[in-house]
């Protein structure tokens, strides 16, 4: 039996309204990220395998239209059964399908591009957290904790990771903002005011760039300091909103993500809800 502070809160039983809404938040986000897939450069050559298909499937069932549509039959028709099936197995069935059809697609897409669409691995590394919760002991009502904070693991490790992952290419050196300038100059909005200060004041690009590095190393913190997570997303959320303005990268599933992930919505509609209970009880 599992004893002891914080290993054995996770295995705590917990209102399913996080779980729930974890589970229609990050469907909707892979619907979504689905809708941007195609094979437009399956005729470019392929470099190094990047995916977890791309190490099972034949390099040349990467480009295959049939093995696409099948991602886009498993992950659409999955998705609504899983969220409204009342019967188990059924529910269970159609969370893998959901789950191998996210993977299917986004692989296949990966395989093909010339660049990373790195906002495809949250939504994926949740769909799978999520079937594991599928499998957990049912009790009506309640869900176990640990998919609350297997959530907060998986953007902690996405963030932290892209930090890191920064350092270890450039170092701090990054920061300096040369980076971010090339970036803008080639791939910003001609029209924006703020790729024009960057990529016109090197101070300015270092600023930014240092502000986005320093927040995604912070999210080491989402795990240890739950009270540090609302303030971490409102600092996301306007990275990405920032990075949508200027660079046109669409992050909507990601902020989607951001907000449900690490705010605590949940208690908040339950003291909203508890408040409305006792205000109708007096009256």
């Amino acid at each position: 039996m599992v004893q002891g502070g914080s290993w054995a809160r996770l295995f705590e039983r917990e209102p399913a309204l996080f779980a729930a809404g974890l589970r229609a938040a990050t469907i909707a986000a892979a619907l979504w990220l689905s809708l941007e897939v195609d094979l437009r450069w399956a005729s470019l050559p392929k470099d190094a395998t990047v995916s977890v298909a791309g190490l099972v499937v034949p390099t040349t069932w990467w480009a295959s239209q049939a093995l696409l549509w099948l991602g886009r039959a498993l992950l659409w028709g999955g998705a609504p059964i899983w969220l409204f099936g009342h019967v188990r197995a059924v529910r269970i069935g159609a969370a893998w399908a959901t789950t191998l059809g996210m993977l299917t697609v986004g692989s296949l897409y990966w395989e093909n591009l010339p660049w990373f669409r790195h906002k495809f691995v949250p939504p994926l590394w949740l769909l799978v957290l999520l079937v594991a919760g599928e499998h957990a002991r049912a009790e009506p009502g309640r869900a176990p904790r640990w998919i609350r904070e297997g959530a907060v693991f998986v953007l902690a490790c996405f963030y932290a990771g892209a930090g890191a992952h920064k350092l270890l290419a450039s170092g701090w050196r990054w920061a300096d903002g040369t980076a971010l300038q090339l970036w803008l100059w080639r791939l910003g909005d001609s029209d924006s005011l703020v790729r024009a200060w960057a990529i016109a004041d090197a101070r300015v690009a270092a600023a930014l760039a240092s502000v986005a590095l320093a927040l995604e190393l912070a999210t080491v913190l989402l795990v240890p300091l739950p009270r540090a997570r609302p303030w971490l997303a409102a600092g996301l959320v306007a990275l990405h909103v920032g990075i949508d303005q200027v660079l046109h990268i669409d992050f909507r599933p990601m902020i989607l993500l951001v907000v449900v992930v690490l705010l605590p919505w949940p208690e908040w509609w339950q003291r909203a809800t508890a408040q409305a209970r006792s205000r109708s009880g007096a009256a």
